[in-house]
This record gives structure tokens, C-alpha cells and sequence, in this order.
């Protein structure tokens, strides 16, 4: 019996996705949880095969999840399931530790199929997707280790805010956009900035005389 848990920070996604998985006799809903620091703290005690995780969600998202969760579990089987189909989250989000990568768009038969594969540790990866990655990796290389990478205006009015210690909810309100809006900027400088938490890139943004 495959034991997954659901990470989603919409009601409606959880419950359609656990009423999808409810008849499959090879897999058992163990939990669902509505962000990452739950993820965390459902894994600390419980076993999971399989970890479900929608890439955008409040508290802490799927990039930052998945790092957190393979040092707790290192077994973790990972299996993004989101919107994004941008090239250099797939790529970076493969680097963390997951171990596939679906869109919210696909097949039933291809979630169910996706699930079974990851816990055996297979890589999956919706078809459409590879040719994306592919794109994303011939792009110009990344700057090297501590070599400044570009943001945009708005992603450094992030940081700096971050730097100032103000929540997600305190940076979306004073720059006018939605939470999600905040996460997606302040994963975009994970991955640009190669950065594992919040303290580390506020010290590069520092290095850098950024902030």
C-alpha cells in the first residue's frame, strides 16, 4: 500500500484529488495539509511514501518544502503537482530532491500512474515538460557561485522586505498583490540566488550591497 500525503493550500484541490484516490486499492490518503511547515510536522511522525506538494502555498512553498522534507526523510518520494511550467523551477526543483514533476492539468490515469512510479523512485515528469527543461538548460549558464544573478525590480522590493523581516502577508499587503504573488517572487530567488533558506539570501543580498 502506497501512503501519500496531500499538500495544498486549496480546499477544493484536496478534497477532489482524495475522492479521485479514494477506490485505488494500491494507495492509502494518510493525511492532507494545507502548507509546508505542516508537511513538516506530518512527516515527523507519521510514515509517507509518496508526499503530494503544490508548488505555490502560504507559510513556506513547495521549493522550500521539499528541501526541509528530504532532510527530514530522505527516502521522501516527492511529486510536485502544480501550474508552473516554467523551465528553471522544474530543473531547480529536481536539484532539491523531487522526484517528479506533474501538472495540475493532467490525467487522472497519469496522476494515478505518476504516484506508483514515484514510490518506487522512478523520475516522472508530464510529457510536454521535456522539451521545456531542455529549453531552460540551453539558456545562458547560471552565474557562478557567488557571483550576483539578475532580478527584477519588484523581486528586490521582496527581498528587501524580507530583510526587514516582514511575513508574506505583511509584503503582499504593502506592495498591493496577493500572497501567492509573494511566494512565487520569493521562489524565484531561491532558485536564482541558489539560496537554502531566507537568512542565507538576505546574507548574499547583503554581500552583494543589494540591501
Amino acid at each position: 500500500m502506497i501512503k501519500i500525503l496531500l499538500a495544498d493550500d486549496h480546499q477544493i484541490m484536496l478534497g477532489g484529488i482524495s475522492a479521485m484516490l479514494e477506490n485505488e486499492k494500491e494507495i492509502e490518503v494518510v493525511g492532507a495539509v494545507s502548507n509546508g511547515l505542516e508537511v513538516l510536522e506530518f512527516i515527523k511522525n507519521k510514515e509517507v511514501d509518496v508526499l503530494l506538494l503544490d508548488l505555490q502555498m502560504p507559510v513556506m512553498d513547495g521549493l522550500e518544502t521539499t528541501m526541509h522534507a528530504k532532510k527530514l526523510r530522505p527516502k521522501l518520494n516527492i511529486l510536485m503537482l502544480t501550474t508552473n511550467d516554467e523551465g528553471s523551477i522544474i530543473t531547480s526543483i529536481f536539484k532539491k530532491g523531487a522526484t517528479g514533476y506533474l501538472l495540475k492539468s493532467a490525467s487522472k490515469s497519469s496522476l494515478i500512474q505518476g504516484i506508483k512510479d514515484a514510490a518506487e523512485g522512478k523520475k516522472v515528469l508530464s510529457s510536454h515538460l521535456t522539451a521545456i527543461m531542455i529549453d531552460s538548460l540551453s539558456e545562458k549558464p547560471s552565474p557562478k557561485k557567488g557571483e550576483a544573478p539578475p532580478i527584477t525590480k519588484r523581486e528586490l522590493e521582496v527581498l528587501q522586505l524580507i530583510a526587514e523581516e516582514f511575513t508574506t502577508q505583511e509584503i503582499a499587503d504593502k506592495l498591493f498583490v496577493s500572497t501567492n504573488t509573494v511566494a512565487t517572487h520569493k521562489r524565484n530567488l531561491f532558485v536564482k540566488m541558489d539560496a537554502k533558506n531566507s537568512v542565507g539570501m538576505v546574507k548574499m543580498a547583503i554581500d552583494w550591497g543589494w540591501i
